[in-house]
């Protein structure tokens, strides 16, 4: 997103997901939530969705 405040209200309208699974304000990534203990898959809204690769 463009800016912490619109990431603020994006969880408050409750239109983020991580791996397909609706997340809280306070919700934190985790081990457990990578695919493939490698990737993480986050959706704002119904048609935006974005890969996450996390490199050691």
């Amino acid at each position: 997103l463009k800016s912490n405040g619109e990431a603020r209200r994006a969880l408050k309208e409750n239109s983020i997901s991580v791996n397909k699974e609706k997340v809280k304000d306070d919700y934190q990534i985790t081990t457990a939530d990578l695919i493939n203990n490698k990737f993480v898959l986050l959706q704002r809204g119904k048609k935006n969705y974005f890969v996450l690769q996390v490199v050691d």
